[in-house]
């Protein structure tokens, strides 16, 4: 117990002094003191992303790949590009206290407000520090998730919260605000301390920052977080086109394409490239013209292709069965009948015939593909008995699994039936039909039929 309260007791004498003076080690992504933020570049690089400290920032450089992740800038943030990133689609995270990041803050419709020498309503203190407020969920926004409390340490606060959604703060005040603006993403942060070393050991923090990657993530399209901390200029202009979550693969391609035309804009080809481009260009079409002539003189044209004559379809019944009674014996001829029929194409034309009988006898159209098994055999029973119930469960698993009759005849169709397979297929079926009271009539190729 006294271990315990030892270190509890040197936590809070950290986070005392973390206001006191900036160190160098003051947000430094690879740095593992207290107040560096190893620990935060750790956590995203261990979720997949690829986290990039920059000592600059083009704002053209972004693009809908990216999550741009202010900490504590001490370069004014231009409220106005900002605001263009977003709109254009991009993803942001503005986490600032002190720094000069208030005037991006009240482009986003916050107002931040210094609270060094107030204290916050809060219902929690961290080890009852009045500097150590801790901050709860306030909406059930998905950054919450799995979030019960927040420790922050010498925060200020959000207020006059306009286009976005209060989603941890205090009971007068937010800390995290989080919103869509266009087609992109923010979350606004009034105290960057709580992505150091030594916050970053309380559970409800590590939580908050998972959830605010995941949610900038996009679905994982997002993956490199560009991490922009302390003095560190930023010039340019954002994209006019970032990103649209809507408009699905095609529209994303087609941005790419746009852009990367029109990063081709300024570039310009020597007079020596544009005649050798030209000359490449020349011979691909002397090639293609090549290819185009005929090689030999084709045959005499007669007009026999204008003579249009309807073929009979290869599924009719009784084409099929033509077919059969010309070819005479059909013994052993495995899965086809002595004219090359199908047993698995007269296979489908007897699951026609029980499907047009049992569409009589219930009512119900197309009853195999609209009803399960166990209630089509109840129908049955109740219609015609347990004998038809017991046929009809016989047979339903395999005039279900048939193609259609279109399927099983056309040329390039790989489906199989053996004669013994059809032989079985057609008693059962005939048993069906006898207990449904239309007995079927014997068909060529039929166990008893001439064949």
């Amino acid at each position: 117990m006294t271990r315990v309260v030892a270190i509890a007791l040197a936590l809070v004498g950290v986070l005392a002094t973390a206001r006191v003076a900036r160190a160098d080690d003051d947000y430094d992504p690879k740095s593992p003191a207290w107040n560096g933020m190893v620990r935060t570049v750790a956590l995203a690089e261990g979720m997949g992303f690829e986290v990039d400290p920059v000592a600059s920032l083009e704002w053209s450089d972004l693009s809908d790949n990216d999550i741009l992740f202010l900490v504590y800038p001490l370069q004014r943030v231009d409220p106005n590009r900002l605001s263009a990133f977003v709109q254009a689609g991009g993803n942001v995270v503005l986490a600032d206290d002190f720094g000069d990041g208030k005037d991006a803050m009240a482009g986003l419709g916050l107002l931040r407000a210094d609270v060094s020498t107030s204290t916050p309503r809060a219902s929690e203190f961290y080890a009852n520090q009045t500097w150590a407020p801790i901050a709860t969920p306030r909406s059930d926004h998905y950054l919450t998730t799995d979030v019960d409390k927040v420790v922050t340490n010498h925060p200020s606060t959000l207020s006059h919260v306009e286009g976005g959604t209060v989603v941890v703060g205090f009971d007068d005040a937010a800390v995290v605000v989080a919103g869509e603006r266009g087609t992109g993403r923010f979350v606004a942060i009034s105290d960057p301390s709580i992505f150091i070393n030594r916050m970053q050991e309380f559970r409800g923090n590590v939580q908050l920052l998972t959830n605010i990657l995941r949610w900038l993530s996009r679905d994982g399209r997002a993956r490199r977080v560009v991490l922009l901390t302390g003095d560190v200029a930023m010039y340019g202009e954002p994209r006019p086109y970032i990103d649209d979550p809507h408009a699905g693969e095609l529209g994303r391609a087609i941005a790419d394409v746009n852009r990367w035309l029109t990063d081709r804009h300024q570039w310009l080809l020597t007079p020596t490239a544009m005649k050798v481009l030209a000359a490449i260009l020349a011979l691909v079409l002397l090639g293609l013209a090549g290819l185009a002539l005929p090689v030999r003189r084709g045959p005499r044209i007669d007009g026999a292709w204008l003579r249009f004559g309807r073929p009979q379809r290869r599924d009719e019944p009784h084409a099929l069965v033509a077919a059969i009674d010309r070819s005479g014996p059909s013994r052993g001829r495995g899965n086809r009948g002595a004219a090359g029929v199908s047993y698995l194409v007269l296979a489908c034309v007897l699951r026609d015939q029980v499907q047009s009988l049992l569409e009589d006898v219930l009512g119900k159209p197309e009853p195999i593909y609209t009803k399960p098994e166990v209630e089509l055999v109840n129908l049955v029973a109740t219609a015609k008995g347990a004998l038809a119930a017991a046929a009809m469960a016989k047979v339903y698993r395999r005039l279900r699994a048939l193609p259609s009759r279109s399927q099983a005849a056309a040329p390039w169709s790989a489906g199989v039936m053996a004669r013994r397979d059809f032989d079985t297929l057609y008693a059962d079926v005939a048993e069906l039909c006898r207990t449904l009271g239309s007995p079927l009539t014997e068909a060529p190729g039929a166990p008893g039929a001439a064949s």
